[in-house]
């Protein structure tokens, strides 16, 4: 059923699932239990604002689907090519081991600010830290933006900030050098 732009469209989280991945701005896709304006409640895989005040397109299907919809997922990881499977990491000794079992520990969210200056998502690593710096300082550097330098001024230091925060963090946490 198709709503025209002023009905306004209900949902209710029955209960959620989980997030499978985290974006930029302050947005999740996830998984959640979700009933539209009073209907039953349907699987719903989509993207959502972290405090659950917006969403975006996405669908929602029922448990039916959901199942037919797995048959389908595993079918494709089953054929997919070697190159795109996760690669094991090889021991010292040139055997292969078994998917790394240590994980590295999650920035605190008090970050998150400073990863979106960066647009990156929560949690990037270093490496993508430093490579997302270097590209938005050539993008804003007061050099390129000659019509509006004291807002390419500003928009720099911002980003320096942010690199140097998130850089404090990993070093405290002997996570790099």
């Amino acid at each position: 059923m198709a709503f025209s732009n002023d009905e306004e469209i209900e949902c209710q989280i029955i209960e959620q699932y989980g997030i499978f991945s985290q974006g930029i701005k302050s947005w999740n896709k996830e998984v959640n239990l979700v009933s539209w304006n009073g209907m039953p409640a349907k699987l719903d895989i989509r993207n959502w604002k972290r405090d659950h005040t917006k969403c975006g397109k996405g669908i929602a299907i029922t448990r039916a689907e959901a199942e037919e919809l797995v048959k389908l997922v595993n079918k494709i990881l089953r054929a997919r090519p070697e190159t795109e499977k996760e690669h094991s990491h090889g021991s010292a000794k040139g055997g292969t081991a078994g998917p790394r079992t240590k994980k590295r520990p999650v920035p605190p969210e008090t970050l998150e600010p400073f990863y979106d200056e960066l647009e990156l998502l929560f949690g990037a690593d270093p490496a993508e830290c430093k490579t997302a710096r270097n590209t938005l300082l050539k993008k804003y550097h007061p050099d390129k933006n000659a019509r509006n330098t004291a807002f390419a001024t500003r928009k720099t230091i911002k980003i320096k900030e942010a690199y140097d925060r998130i850089m404090a963090w990993w070093e405290e946490n002997g996570l790099v050098r």
